[in-house]
């Protein structure tokens, strides 16, 4: 397992060799039906693994209806699109995208 902090901004991409781990998102708000896509360098994915996310908010009282989701992956990296369908919160505290990487091949 490891842990990366996004400099930046949403789009800004990052770099993780494991299996697990914890981004901390940039801590800049993300409008309410904005998206943001960025890639995660990472040398354990595979072109057919599979990706599963899940975002955590960093307090119930900032909470946002803050969404992630993969698209396409290749060898040695993924990309996530993130996605704020929230009407109006535009909070600005780092949310945390954990991942977890299944490779299906041998």
């Amino acid at each position: 397992r490891g842990a990366v902090t996004q400099a930046n901004n949403h789009s800004t991409g990052v770099t993780l060799n494991a299996t697990s781990g914890i981004i901390t998102l940039a801590g800049v708000a993300l409008a309410a039906g904005a998206e943001a896509d960025f890639a995660v360098t990472n040398n354990t994915v595979q072109a057919d693994s599979l990706i599963l996310l899940t975002v955590q908010c960093p307090a119930s009282a900032s909470a946002t209806n803050m969404r992630a989701a993969t698209y396409p992956n290749w060898d040695t990296s993924f990309n996530v699109r993130l996605s704020n369908p929230g009407a109006g919160d535009t909070s600005t505290n780092a949310h945390k995208i954990h991942f977890l990487v299944i490779n299906n091949s041998v």
